[in-house]
């Protein structure tokens, strides 16, 4: 149960960049599970991981590889001495990349976080590999680049946020299972909602949230994530690089884009349809759902993902976003209009403010104000190749990084 075995048995080799990470960590545990599957003849396709990237945890990587047998490795932070032996190893801020141009594959994991995972996605858009996307920034700072790039090579986007997961099936609902980013969304739909749980901070007043502490924003409620998406949680920006996101997958501008808080975080996304029809994608507290659905595409096996029990869900809340509380949202929204550099500056100004947090530098509620100030004083310019992404990116850090040095010396 619960396989399309329409296609014939075959063998997907894979390619994970951000391995060691949470989403990477979890890809591996969805296709081991998925070989067993396959091992016993109740799934059609065997997956291979071809070649393995990391940032700097290279004890972790060569443990994966060695578990996994994988040659072809990258590493951007060199790490003191490493065992090469039996090893392809690339080192230094193109070794994703080259792994993508050297390591033939039929599927690129983008989870590398932050913009440092552009080049890499770019390029296996750019030679026409499908890519599962759960790195937000790569469209957040170079949609335009990246969508013209599929639409030229054919490469399809597998979204793996569970929030653009949930809009993806939705989407399958209204127009069959071929549909896939990057694709416009169904001229039956008025509007996409993507759902934030409110992170720590959904019920505090905006005094104090802006006097949280960094072990009172790492406190999440209901997901585990890497620290940076924490704290994008917990001050809503995670839910704002979301809604950017969904401007580029599903062709929507901000008119045709909302979210609201709701708490459970069990429904996903919604759909609103032109016939008054809302449709929910939901499902529990696990990222290994969307994973194995994008891994998957076009079918679904069962499942190692936590399963939802609807009859013990209590009440469902659904929560309108207070601006003065949480101004992210308005700010992405104000960057989809805008368009050209302003989602990059937008991803990289916060990027530099929750570092500056991170390292006392900057108080908790000073991230997304900050990040407005930046914003209304950079200029926006066109996005036309990507030496475009990475000048706007360093200019927006390097407003925010004076902003952090303006208040330790106590100005305003």
């Amino acid at each position: 149960m619960g396989t399309n075995a329409a296609n014939p048995s075959s063998t997907k080799r894979v390619l994970i960049l951000g391995s060691t990470g949470s989403i990477g960590v979890q890809t591996i545990e969805v296709i081991e599970h998925l070989n067993a599957l396959y091992s016993k003849g109740k799934t059609p396709t065997r997956y291979e991981v071809v070649g393995l990237a990391a940032g700097s945890k290279h004890e972790h990587l060569i443990t994966q590889a060695n578990k996994l047998g994988v040659r072809d490795l990258a590493l951007m932070q060199s790490c003191g001495d490493i065992d090469q032996a039996g090893f392809n190893l690339r080192i230094g801020k193109n070794a994703a990349r080259q792994l993508v141009e050297e390591v033939p594959c039929d599927l690129v994991v983008g989870a590398i976080v932050g913009v440092a995972g552009l080049d890499s996605v770019l390029r296996a858009v750019q030679l026409g590999i499908d890519v599962a996307l759960a790195n937000k920034e790569t469209l957040v700072a170079a949609g335009a680049l990246v969508i013209e790039a599929a639409q030229q090579s054919g490469a399809k986007l597998f979204p793996v946020d569970s929030e653009h997961a949930g809009v993806w099936q939705c989407f399958q609902s209204v127009s069959g299972t071929e549909y896939c980013p990057p694709m416009p969304a169904p001229d039956s739909i008025d509007r996409v909602i993507l759902t934030a749980s409110g992170g720590p901070f959904r019920q505090h007043t905006r005094e104090q949230i802006n006097n949280a502490s960094l072990a009172d924003a790492l406190n999440h409620p209901n997901w585990s994530m890497g620290a940076k998406v924490t704290i994008d949680s917990a001050t809503l920006m995670n839910k704002a690089l979301e809604l950017i996101e969904a401007h580029w997958l599903f062709g929507l501008d901000a008119d045709h884009l909302g979210a609201v808080i709701h708490p459970q975080s069990i429904v996903h996304a919604m759909i609103e349809c032109c016939d008054g029809s809302v449709i929910t994608q939901m499902g529990a507290h696990d990222m290994r759902a969307p994973i194995q659905h994008a891994l998957c595409f076009p079918n679904r096996s069962s499942a190692c993902s936590s399963r939802l029990d609807v009859t013990k869900l209590g009440q469902l809340d659904f929560i309108e976003i207070e601006n003065e509380r949480f101004p992210a949202i308005n700010l992405a929204m104000n960057a989809i209009t805008a368009g050209g550099s302003a989602g990059t500056m937008l991803n990289a100004a916060n990027e530099q403010a929750v570092l500056a947090f991170m390292d006392g530098r900057l108080a908790f509620g000073q991230i997304d104000r900050c990040v407005e100030s930046a914003m209304n004083e950079l200029t926006i310019s066109p996005i036309k190749d990507i030496d475009d992404v990475y000048r706007a990116d360093a200019v927006a850090r390097e407003c925010v990084e004076r902003k952090c040095a303006t208040k330790a010396g106590g100005g305003a």
